[in-house]
């Protein structure tokens, strides 16, 4: 391939990563009518992400704007030559999705928005562009005021090093500054007999491998996507969910068929719940997560 071709490659590989606006000028064309009224006269400039349209798991993404300003996420959407945008005043954010596949990623922001309403936006990304989306992660996440000693609660993943080195790293990273670890509950996939057919038997996945962790601030899920397929047993990539505890009402346990536990998690915002499941092993530390978050949100 000559010089010609590697450039035009190389443009191509990089053309749907996501860059940060410095000013109002730089925000590419096709937003700035949607957002004058934000950026064009604002002093300082705030922190501005575009996405450009990334090739999904199903079809190409549109296009996004991303903007931190006056406590506020703003999301600007363009598909198909039409143009969106939600508001979400950040203390109204009551969980946020980050997920990698591969180089396929995506953030997603659900809450009361500016108008009262209860809603989702997914920001899908070039998993190169990660770093660009942390800033809204952890603006969205509760920081504690007081540091406390991060080492030592990162120690209480290390009982993972033999059962899942993946995501005892995952884990690592996804403590906030000041978090401190209540309980954290290891679930390793899940597969239960379907039909036995000439002496084999066959299973199905009730659930994939994932982690629940505890904190005095939130809940973290750390999960793998079935979207993904198992190499030699692993899957690449994973899902974390990260919901403050403030929007946490309540907790239930709900049995399941062969011993199997659904946690349920209630939350203040439309109704909203998250399921996950529970081997039978993990029946005694689901009673104590119960037990544990109920404390923690009646004192909040």
């Amino acid at each position: 391939m000559n010089s010609q071709g590697l450039l035009a490659e190389a443009s191509h590989a990089t053309s749907s990563w996501a860059t940060i606006p410095a000013s109002y000028t730089a925000v590419p064309a096709a937003f700035q009518r949607e957002s004058q009224h934000l950026l064009a006269t604002v002093a300082p400039f705030p922190y501005v992400v575009f996405a450009p349209a990334v090739s999904g798991l199903r079809r190409k993404t549109g296009e996004h704007l991303l903007c931190d300003l006056d406590d506020k996420l703003y999301v600007f959407e363009r598909a198909g030559g039409q143009m969106a945008m939600a508001v979400y005043p950040l203390a109204n954010v009551c969980l946020v999705e980050v997920g990698h596949i591969l180089l396929y990623s995506w953030l997603t922001i659900s809450g009361v928005n500016a108008q009262g309403q209860t809603t989702s936006s997914t920001i899908p990304f070039n998993t190169v562009s990660t770093s660009a989306f942390m800033p809204f992660v952890n603006r969205l996440r509760p920081f504690a005021a007081v540091k406390k000693d991060e080492d030592e609660e990162k120690k209480k993943f290390n009982y993972l090093e033999t059962l899942s080195y993946k995501f005892m790293n995952y884990a690592r990273a996804s403590l906030a500054p000041g978090e401190k670890v209540i309980q954290t509950i290891w679930q390793p996939k899940i597969r239960t007999p379907l039909l036995t057919l000439f002496g084999r038997s066959l299973y199905r996945t009730r659930s994939l491998a994932h982690l629940v962790i505890l904190t005095d601030k939130e809940l973290i899920f750390i999960g793998d996507d079935k979207r993904l397929a198992e190499t030699r047993g692993e899957r690449y990539g994973g899902v974390w969910q990260y919901v403050p505890l403030r929007w946490v009402t309540s907790v239930s346990l709900t049995e399941q068929e062969g011993g199997l536990l659904t946690v349920s998690i209630h939350l203040a915002c439309g109704g909203w719940s998250l399921d996950k499941l529970l081997g039978p092993a993990n029946a005694s530390a689901a009673a104590q997560f119960q037990t544990a978050l109920a404390q923690l949100i009646g004192s909040a």
